[in-house]
């Protein structure tokens, strides 16, 4: 019980952190498609839920689907797309399980645990979803392990070892009942207690596996997302002030997709886009600037704040302006430089109130 509820704990987390890939590609919601049905399928395996519900059936249909959602994800990788056929076989497959759920009356979750001869119906539910099983996990597994040896040495390899690992180990854990299944249907008297349990730490085992192997390449990129979110936070000081002095400079709203709180892709765009909009500001605010060239983050920040109140104030732009600190020449000096700007302009707001400093509002870019 205690190693169902951790299972179940690991998946649904998973299930809920690859959430914001639904709004990605195809290759995405495939694979999330498939983590959300085999989630599901355990949870309807989980004695509490399975007793709640009364429908055994649920957690084995989930599984189907799991297993061709899988089928549909090999096939987007490859550069393919999912046949007619192999549609028409998943479509197959889940008639011919309801089919023979309701001629044996029900496959309930201890029917592995009978002694003595199954009823056909029960030996032919169990060979049609086993054999799917099987059939799909292990291709799906020599696919990923011929992929793994193209892959990037590193966390993408050691991800796609472990994918593969974790479906051996489930596609074992679907044959390991099969033969005596077979032999139970075939008149042969099998005690299934001996099987169930060894069954069901494979299928445990290989599905956590899975699952953090699925899970290397989004704790890579986790990482990086951290890391511009900080930046924005960084900026977030000095991109108010030039925001509330310039609304002009602001580019565009930001979209609310739930995928700008986790695509790389789409926070490192709003980054480059906050950069570009405090260089806007300060262009603008370039001609109330007075002094010297500024060398260090905290004079700049002074600057800065320095310029902002002569505007606010009225004063009229000075004849010369010193200009800011060149920096470059990529976007990550950029991002840096501004960083340790904003974050002197905000301790010189707390330490000189006389300065106008806007309060943080609107957008949470």
């Amino acid at each position: 019980m205690i190693f169902d509820a951790v299972l179940l704990v690991v998946l649904w987390g998973a299930t809920l952190v690859r959430l914001p890939t639904l709004l990605r590609d195809g290759r995405q919601q495939a694979m999330w498609a498939c983590l959300c049905a085999g989630t599901l399928a355990e949870t309807f395996t989980f004695p509490p839920v399975a007793r709640a519900t009364g429908w055994p059936i649920l957690a084995h249909l989930f599984a189907a689907v799991s297993t061709f959602m899988l089928l549909r994800f090999l096939a987007l990788i490859t550069g393919r797309d999912i046949g007619r056929w192999q549609w028409a076989l998943a479509g197959t497959v889940l008639v011919t399980m309801v089919a023979l759920d309701v001629v044996a009356g029900g496959i309930g979750p201890d029917a592995t645990r009978l002694s003595g001869r199954l009823p056909p119906a029960v030996v032919a539910f169990w060979l049609v979803l086993d054999g799917y099983l099987v059939a799909v996990l292990t291709s799906g597994s020599v696919l990923f392990l011929s992929v793994a040896r193209e892959a990037p040495t590193g966390l993408p390899r050691f991800g796609l070892r472990t994918i593969a690992a974790g479906w051996v180990l489930i596609a074992l854990s679907a044959g390991v009942t099969t033969i005596p299944t077979v032999l139970s249907g075939a008149g042969v008297p099998v005690d299934f207690s001996g099987v169930e349990s060894p069954s069901r730490y494979l299928q445990g085992a290989g599905t956590l596996l899975a699952v953090g192997g699925a899970l290397v390449p989004a704790g890579r990129r986790s990482r990086v997302v951290l890391a511009e979110y900080r930046s924005l936070l960084a900026l977030r000081p000095l991109w108010t002030a030039m925001r509330d002095a310039f609304p002009e400079v602001i580019l565009f709203s930001p979209r609310r997709a739930v995928v700008e709180m986790a695509g790389v892709d789409d926070v490192r765009l709003r980054l480059y886009r906050r950069v570009i909009e405090i260089r806007d500001g300060m262009l603008a605010l370039r001609p109330y600037l007075c002094g010297v060239l500024p060398e260090t983050p905290e004079a700049e920040a002074a600057a800065i704040a320095q310029a902002l109140r002569r505007r606010a104030t009225g004063m009229p732009p000075s004849g010369a302006s010193p200009g800011f600190a060149p920096v470059g020449p990529e976007m990550a000096d950029e991002v840096a430089w501004l960083s340790r700007v904003s974050r002197a302009y905000r301790r010189r707001a707390v330490t000189a109130p006389a300065a106008p400093t806007p309060r943080p509002s609107g957008s949470t870019r």
